[in-house]
């Protein structure tokens, strides 16, 4: 039977709802305050435009990731995301001087919704820590929660490529944004969903169906560069892709050349850095660290051997498991087993189930897998989209259990939302099921996460309606509207 192909302008209609959608729960929930991870980084970001410098002496107080030498405090984080950021807080500061702007930081600053939100013992709403937390909200927008959306649409028309009804892909797209934890990390700033789209966009570039053109395989080295410049971890995937890439492309050469004339820029960069902050461009800043540092003295910058307690805490523990807060994402089992089975989708999806099992060992032989104040295993994001395909498959394969795909997809939407909207800070380390001991008695007590809807005066749970009410009418909408599958050469 021939397959019917959905008109571009339908097609373009879903990938504008998903857009809308995302970023708009996404924006809704301004980056957190007082995260010692990204403020690590955005005291970086800062230190470059206040002060043109890679040091944060001046700001380094109000986080304890840093590291420090020579007399001097860095950034302990991988520097890309607060590079990357400094046109954007750039062009918050020229905005902010407007004094409409400013007279709308002031009113916020008077907010009683948001003073509510506040520690009993901390120092208020001033005006000088909105101002900051506005620019690290905006910047976040920009650098974060924008590339996640992106990420939404790559992997939209990726799973359009394959045997996926445009319905079931789209509605998988959604669940990927709104049902895992890339929800609470595209609102804050940290550098791991940056990485994701930088990598999945290098991944389709280098396994689509055309052979990429030398421009193609710059702009993926590119994309590969900047990644680990972003997530030092993300060079496992970086290496994986460039070896398929020389693998299954010719001429080898040629391949390798323009990858990595497009990725040597951003090694050029972090050795430049490294030597200007830690006096070697073959250092890393994992070996000053002041706060922690166990992990520097602990094999090497921390990585040792495999350990079962991490396995099982990454991937079903209620602690950091990743199955335990989304379950639907177990349906990659069959829907690997169907895709290995397809010789038209079979290499792709032998090398995305290799990035990542082979990113998921690393940070088992990590002596923080368990990432510190966390929502799930924070460490998994660069690679979570390539498990999507396989989720997506196994999505249409259960059909036929309706009811069980669905309760799966339910269960993953509650769980993570509860996570991501309860309270101020991710889950400490010391808690055994932090969704039932840490999470629900936030929200139970109305301690909503700070929100836009705060800004317009609403207060606790009735700040979460728009949110919600948005993200599961999208949701129905694409449940009851399916669609036909992909045509070869239908765009977006």
């Amino acid at each position: 039977m021939m397959m019917r192909k959905e008109p571009a302008l339908r097609a373009r209609g879903r990938a504008w709802l998903l857009v809308v959608t995302l970023f708009t729960c996404y924006a809704y929930f301004p980056a957190r305050w007082a995260d010692w991870n990204q403020n690590s980084r955005f005291d970086l970001t800062r230190a470059l435009v206040e002060q043109r410098t890679i040091r944060i002496d001046a700001y380094y107080l109000n986080t304890g990731d840093y590291s420090a030498f020579g007399g001097h405090v860095y950034s302990d984080k991988a520097p890309g995301l607060s590079f990357v950021a400094v046109p954007a807080y750039y062009a918050f500061e020229a905005v902010a001087g407007i004094p409409l702007v400013q007279s709308a930081l002031n009113r916020m600053a008077a907010n009683p919704a948001f003073a509510s939100t506040l520690r009993q013992d901390g120092s208020g709403l001033q005006n000088e820590k909105v101002a900051v937390a506005a620019a690290l909200c905006a910047v976040t927008w920009v650098v974060v929660s924008l590339p996640s959306v992106l990420l939404a649409l790559l992997l939209y028309r990726g799973l359009r490529r394959t045997s996926v009804a445009t319905g079931d892909a789209s509605l998988m797209v959604l669940a990927y944004g709104l049902a895992t934890i890339a929800f609470p990390y595209s609102t804050v700033f940290y550098g791991h969903q940056l990485a994701a789209v930088l990598l999945f966009a290098a991944f389709q570039l280098l396994s689509g169906d055309r052979i990429p053109s030398s421009g193609r395989l710059f702009i993926a080295g590119v994309l590969l560069g900047l990644a680990v410049l972003t997530e030092f971890p993300a060079l496992i995937t970086a290496a994986l892709l460039t070896a398929y890439a020389a693998w299954s492309l010719r001429p080898k050469l040629h391949t390798l050349v323009w990858l990595a004339a497009g990725a040597l820029p951003f090694a050029i960069t972090l050795g430049c850095y490294n030597a200007a902050a830690f006096g070697s461009p073959f250092t890393s800043s994992y070996r000053y660290l002041a706060t922690f540092s166990n992990i520097a003295n602990t094999g090497t910058l921390g990585f040792t051997h495999p350990r079962w307690e991490a396995v099982w805490g990454i991937t079903f523990s209620p602690y950091r498991g990743l199955f335990f807060l989304s379950p639907f994402l177990l349906l990659a089992v069959p829907g690997t087993w169907r895709l290995l089975r397809q010789p038209a989708t079979r290499p792709a999806t032998l090398l995305s189930t290799l990035i990542v099992l082979a990113h998921g060992l690393a940070i088992v032989s990590w002596y923080d897998w368990r990432g510190g104040y966390a929502i799930g295993p924070r460490n998994l994001l660069p690679v979570l989209p390539f498990l999507m395909p396989a989720v997506a498959k196994g999505w249409t394969l259960a059909a036929r259990h309706g009811t069980l795909r669905w309760l799966l997809l339910a269960v993953s939407f509650a769980f993570v939302w509860v996570a991501a909207v309860s309270g101020q800070d991710f889950a400490p380390v010391d808690f055994d099921n932090p969704l039932l001991q840490y999470f629900w008695p936030k929200l139970r007590a109305g301690d909503i996460t700070r929100n836009l809807g705060m800004v317009m005066g609403l207060h606790g749970w009735w700040s979460l309606m728009p949110p919600l009410f948005l993200s599961t009418t999208a949701a129905w909408f694409l449940a009851r509207h399916p669609s036909g599958r992909f045509a070869a050469g239908e765009t977006l």
